[in-house]
């Protein structure tokens, strides 16, 4: 009798433990693919257009957001090709550093400061084009964007090394 029950809790014991595998195997796999399919939409996928398709992209997205008229779209064409064409040219300067070098506290400032000037630019351009309902409404989708983005933790460039590096380990292993 003892030996029946011993081998009866020996596959009792089993059985939850292969449960329990499978289970994290399966949700394992739906997050690699959840990931896949984020991923696939991320920050990269402007990268492949040129500014001016980039340019005519966003402004016929804000066209259908906000409802803008021809001298509206002509203009913000403008701003965003401008815009796209920074970018680029930013990219541009990251890809041509190869070394990757700390940056100075001050040179992160002078950056950081550019930056924002820059963005100050885009938003007191933008007053002057739209509408105040259209410009209150295209505060409130940038604000829901880059909430998002900072939720997903694209606004620090260390988390994203740091992801990167530990996707780096895991496809070595």
């Amino acid at each position: 009798m003892k030996k029946v029950t011993l081998i009866m809790v020996l596959m009792l014991g089993i059985l939850t433990i292969s449960a329990q595998e499978k289970q994290r195997d399966s949700k394992d796999a739906k997050h690699k693919t959840h990931r896949k399919k984020v991923g696939k939409k991320g920050m990269h996928r402007m990268a492949q257009f040129t500014p001016e398709q980039i340019a005519v992209l966003q402004t016929k997205r804000m066209t259908l957001a906000l409802d803008l008229s021809d001298a509206q779209q002509s203009k913000i064409e403008t701003l965003n090709l401008k815009n796209a064409e920074l970018i680029q040219q930013k990219r541009e300067e990251r890809k041509d550093k190869k070394e990757r070098t700390k940056l100075s506290p001050e040179k992160k400032y002078a950056l950081a400061n550019a930056k924002l000037d820059h963005q100050i630019e885009h938003k007191r351009a933008l007053q002057k084009i739209l509408s105040k309902e259209q410009y209150a409404q295209w505060s409130k989708m940038h604000k829901r964007k880059s909430h998002t983005l900072k939720k997903r933790g694209m606004h620090n460039a260390k988390d994203r090394k740091d992801r990167m590096e530990k996707k780096e380990k895991t496809m070595k292993s």
